[in-house]
């Protein structure tokens, strides 16, 4: 207990904060929504490109039935130097954009299917510098129909990252998980060997540890004696 006139000289705490309602039944279940579709991110998104990687591969296979064949054509060709013939090129990108579609939406081989994704975007985005006068309107640093078609790819591309970073943080987080090879800072992870102090009106406090009263402490008693305390009167 403190005596009388004497404070203590570490802070008190504040008082406990309030705790506030749910918000009813319509707050829980948007967020018993939000939780399942967090869990759930990474797969959903894959699925949703390989989808569409899927359907505009299978496309492909029939000639015309794609818009976008002819785009896809001229751009790798100019890639590969003409070497190949229009119609091996469109069936190489055909059987290319189905493989990948598949990898994703299956998550079979999902590393590689990832892999062959970033490479056939860094195929397709080459189209805006290969084929200037297809992609850009004259005059004008505005995309055509064609540009914009391209362009809008970046949202496949952000989804993919997502997945990335989810299927190879597995390895990862199992590692940690089970105590592996990772291995982490010993001064980040041992407790110090003293306790944390820190001064407060001159004198140190021990974090964590109970509030002194001056005259308390066992060395002030013995050290801190008044010389008349000893005088007989």
């Amino acid at each position: 207990m403190e005596r009388a006139g004497e404070r203590s000289l570490c802070p008190p705490q504040g008082p406990a904060p309030e705790q506030t309602g749910d918000g009813g039944p319509a707050t829980r279940t948007v967020r018993s929504l939000a939780g399942r579709v967090q869990r759930h991110a990474a797969a959903f998104l894959r699925m949703c490109v390989g989808t569409v990687f899927l359907w505009f591969g299978v496309l492909k296979f029939f000639p015309e039935a794609s818009p976008a064949e002819g785009v896809a054509v001229r751009t790798a060709t100019k890639l590969t130097l003409g070497l190949l013939p229009p119609d091996v090129v469109l069936r190489t990108l055909a059987a290319f954009e189905t493989a990948i579609g598949l990898g994703l939406v299956t998550g079979v081989l999902l590393r590689i299917a990832l892999v062959g994704f970033f490479a056939h975007m860094a195929g397709v985005f080459s189209a805006l510098v290969l084929l200037p006068g297809e992609m850009w309107q004259e005059g004008a640093p505005v995309p055509t129909l064609e540009g914009q078609y391209i362009i809008k790819n970046v949202v496949l591309i952000a989804a993919c990252l997502v997945v990335a970073a989810d299927e190879w943080d597995r390895d990862g987080g199992a590692m940690r998980t089970s105590g592996g090879p990772e291995r982490t800072d010993r001064r980040v992870m041992d407790p110090p060997e003293h306790p944390t102090r820190y001064s407060l009106f001159g004198t140190e406090c021990h974090k964590n540890a109970a509030p002194q009263v001056p005259g308390s402490h066992p060395s002030s008693r013995s050290t801190d004696r008044s010389p008349h305390r000893d005088e007989v009167p």
